[in-house]
This record gives C-alpha cells, structure tokens and sequence, in this order.
C-alpha cells in the first residue's frame, strides 16, 4: 500500500492470525504509522483476536476496508491484495450455513 510515507513496512494480515499463524495468505504492506493506525481501528471495532469464526472474519475483513477509507490519498494495492481478499471471503461464505436468516433475530 503506498501512503506516501518513507520506512520500513509491516506485513498486514488482514483477516488476522490465530496462535501465530496466518488465517489466510496474502498481505498487506503497511507503514508503521498505517499499521498502528489500523490496530486502533481493529481494537474500536472489536475485531482484535480471539477464535476465528466467521462473523469475526468478516467484521476483521470490513475493519480492514474501512481503514482503506479513511485516507485522503486514494491508496495504490497490487490486484492480488483484492484477489487474495475475494478468496477468504469466498472460504468464509462455504462456512456460513446455507439457510442462516438475514437480519437481527
């Protein structure tokens, strides 16, 4: 991700790590002012560790687009950073069950 600024980057996992370990391959680069910025962002929303499930997945993976808009400058992400998202996404979809009504219950 290109912010502008100058330095060493961080590897962002956007859908998070469990124990250490990715959940999904594909990272982000980040500054270190954008990562902490994120981390912020992530501990707000609730979405900061904790067992993968898929609503906390999908909450990580909103966090991480909200964090996107929020600069003033449009940033620039390899197509693989979308597609390697599209891809958790799709594995989290298959573990939502089918006939899961929409909505509050």
């Amino acid at each position: 991700m290109t912010c502008g600024a100058v330095g060493p980057l961080v590897r962002d996992h956007p859908e998070g790590r469990y124990r250490g370990k990715p959940l999904f391959l594909g990272v982000v680069p980040l500054c270190k002012e954008c990562n902490r910025m994120k981390g912020r962002i992530d501990r707000a929303a609730g979405v900061e560790g904790g067992a993968p499930t898929p609503r906390l997945l999908v909450s990580r993976v909103g966090a991480w687009m909200g964090f996107l808009a929020l600069s003033d400058v449009p940033p620039v992400l390899p197509g693989s950073v979308f597609a390697d998202r599209a891809a958790a996404l799709q594995v989290i979809a298959h573990m939502i069950p089918p006939d899961l009504p929409w909505g509050p219950q």
